[in-house]
Order: C-alpha cells, then sequence, then structure tokens
C-alpha cells in the first residue's frame, strides 16, 4: 500500500476543507433521496432513529469510538489528530440537513433517483479530494489497518468487508429495535459499495491528468 506524506500547504488545505464539504454534502443528498447510504452512514442513521441525536452527532459518535480504539489498539496519541476532520464533517453535516437543505425534499421518485446519483457521483470526488490532500484521509481506514497489525494479518480486502458488513448489520439491528425497519440500508447501499472504488479511481486518474497527483501501482 502506498503511503503519502502529509504536506502542509495553502493549496492542500484547501483541497481538504473542499472535500470534507463536498462529503457532507453528498451524505446529505443521499439521506434526503431515501435510496440507500454507504455502510457506515446507514449506521449513523440509525443511531439518530433510535437516539434522536442528528446524523452528525452520531457520525461524530461512532467515529470517536473507532478513534479510541485505534489509539488503544496501537498505543499511539498521535492518531488523536483525526478528531478535527471528525469534527468537521459531522458540523457540515448537520449544517446541511438542518439548515441549508432543510426544506429539500425530492417530491417525485425521479427526483429522488437523481438526487441520489448526485450524492452518489460527489462523495467519492471528496473523498478523492482528501486523498491529494496528503492528510489523514478517515478513521476507518486507520482501525482497519490497526487490526491488520494486531492479528498479524495482511488481508486486508477481508477484514475491510467484514468491517462493512457489521456496519451495516448493526444498523440495521438498532433502526429494527427503532421501529424503522432496515432505516436507509437499501438498494442504494449495495450500489454505493460496488462503485465507490471505481468513482475514486476514477478521479484520482483524473487529477493525475492535470498534474494534482501522481498514481503508482500500488493506488
Amino acid at each position: 500500500m502506498k503511503k503519502h506524506n502529509m504536506v502542509f500547504s495553502l493549496k492542500n488545505f484547501l483541497f481538504y476543507l473542499l472535500g470534507a464539504i463536498l462529503i457532507s454534502f453528498s451524505v446529505v443528498m443521499m439521506i434526503k433521496s431515501e435510496v440507500g447510504l454507504s455502510s457506515w452512514d446507514t449506521l449513523h442513521y440509525s443511531l439518530f432513529l433510535l437516539t434522536g441525536m442528528s446524523v452528525g452527532v452520531a457520525t461524530i459518535y461512532v467515529a470517536m469510538t473507532f478513534t479510541a480504539m485505534v489509539i488503544i489498539i496501537n498505543k499511539e496519541i498521535k492518531y488523536l489528530g483525526m478528531t478535527v476532520p471528525i469534527v468537521l464533517v459531522g458540523f457540515l453535516i448537520n449544517l446541511f440537513n438542518d439548515v441549508v437543505f432543510i426544506d429539500f425534499i425530492p417530491s417525485t421518485y425521479t427526483i429522488q433517483v437523481l438526487t441520489y446519483i448526485l450524492g452518489l457521483s460527489v462523495l467519492p470526488f471528496g473523498g478523492a479530494l482528501l486523498i491529494i490532500s496528503t492528510f489523514p484521509a478517515g478513521v476507518f481506514d486507520e482501525f482497519m489497518l490497526s487490526l491488520m497489525r494486531l492479528f498479524k494479518s495482511n488481508k486486508l480486502v477481508l477484514i475491510r468487508v467484514i468491517m462493512e458488513i457489521s456496519a451495516v448489520t448493526l444498523a440495521i439491528v438498532l433502526s429494527s429495535i427503532a421501529g424503522e425497519g432496515f432505516g436507509m440500508v437499501n438498494i442504494g447501499t449495495l450500489i454505493f459499495s460496488l462503485t465507490v472504488g471505481i468513482f475514486v479511481k476514477t478521479y484520482l486518474k483524473l487529477f493525475e491528468k492535470i498534474g494534482l497527483y501522481t498514481i503508482n501501482q500500488t493506488d
């Protein structure tokens, strides 16, 4: 796997900030569409259904929990820095969901699908911006790597699949307890899982063509 050396510059900071904004916007668009969310966002939404906490706060709560586990597993306090983007994204999700787009409700199935496609295509673009910024990209990635080190395993795909399935399963359990069936686990969840990697790779290749990123064989 390729490791990116973090380089602080105004350009990288702006890439990172824009990436966080686009990810938060996309999550809200997918929520509004009711077509389905990514695996981890289904868990955040189920926590919202069960407890009444906002989706943004649920996002922060889950990510902070995994950050704590990463710190414990690695015995490294440096991972505490991941809390900054976590709080930023949680705040932006609440801003978009509860303020900016509070009155936006897709009125037809066609608009729902178009809203979902908007979120589906923009979210990995935001993720690609986080990658090229060279700043920390995600707590779940760090948790996956921590598990690999803990169990001395190189089965990255297997561990990630188990993580994703666990998130969706827990989301279904919590939403069922809340009396909301499958919650936001829907066909859109499957579509996202199958296409997000393709989208990110495509965007990174685009950034490479315009000189913003260098892809090697391990990407």
